[in-house]
């Protein structure tokens, strides 16, 4: 074979492996799968797994007698949301990460106001991205699966500042807004990389994002559900509402994949 014909064939044949490669890089960086976390993938990024133990003013079989007593306990700062569990719509007015917290203000709302109440935990349930990324993708991927956690958590911060008095409810809405922007972000970042898959977990968690980022909007409005109802007791009843969508997408996720 001429030494030129022996050449081009070289350079044809390393040309031919380097674009196979391509190819199956580029493959492998398409396949995202979304799945509950019990499947435990070689390579995963995962939502968190977190339990809340919530304050239950009151409780009631028929969903219509519960929203009918949520107001009274929403003009003494309580959030009145209404969350099922088991055969009862409870009417929970706090949640808290650390059990302990969640009794002493339990005591404390008997020996001040002699309220009784019961504590109700509820488990969140993770789930896994499995997929290969790259810095960026992995950063967005990651905010986006922990502002749930995140915006609860940074809510709950604000409501206890509030009620102690170490904000006011300028202070409050300013912190409300930095919050809401930092939600905004992730969801748009997330938008940016992820919108154009098609895989049905990616829409959902995009779906549920947009909710998110809803919640927040009427938040920030500081429109209230009924004149009655006080600040404290609107950000409290929101950040609930936050923790039942981030269940309800545990829950979708977990029927998108069976």
């Amino acid at each position: 074979m001429p030494k030129n014909n022996r050449k081009f064939h070289k350079y044809t044949f390393f040309l031919a492996i380097f674009f196979i490669s391509g190819i199956l890089v580029a493959s492998g960086l398409s396949v995202i799968l979304v799945t509950p976390a019990s499947s435990k993938p070689d390579s995963n990024l995962c939502s968190p797994e977190f339990e809340v133990h919530f304050i239950s003013l009151n409780k009631s079989q028929i969903e219509g007698s519960a929203k009918s007593l949520a107001p009274d306990y929403q003009k003494i700062g309580a959030g009145g949301f209404i969350w099922k569990v088991d055969d009862y719509y409870h009417v929970l007015s706090s949640g808290f990460e650390n059990k302990s917290d969640a009794i002493l203000v339990q005591n404390n709302l008997k020996a001040t106001s002699n309220l009784e109440s019961e504590i109700v935990s509820i488990k969140f349930n993770k789930f896994s991205v499995n997929a290969t990324f790259d810095g960026e993708s992995k950063k967005v991927m990651t905010k986006a699966l922990n502002s749930f956690k995140d915006c609860y958590t940074s809510l709950y911060d604000i409501a206890i500042s509030l009620d102690t008095l170490v904000y006011n409810e300028i202070s409050a809405r300013l912190a409300i807004n930095s919050v809401y922007s930092s939600v905004s972000t992730a969801k748009a970042d997330f938008d940016t990389l992820f919108s154009s898959n098609q895989h049905k977990g990616l829409k959902t968690i995009s779906e549920f994002l947009t909710k998110e980022k809803n919640i927040l909007e009427k938040l920030c409005s500081g429109v209230k559900l009924h004149s009655s109802q006080t600040y404290p007791s609107l950000i409290k009843y929101r950040y609930i509402e936050l923790l039942k969508n981030y269940q309800n997408l545990t829950e979708a996720i977990k029927n998108a994949t069976e």
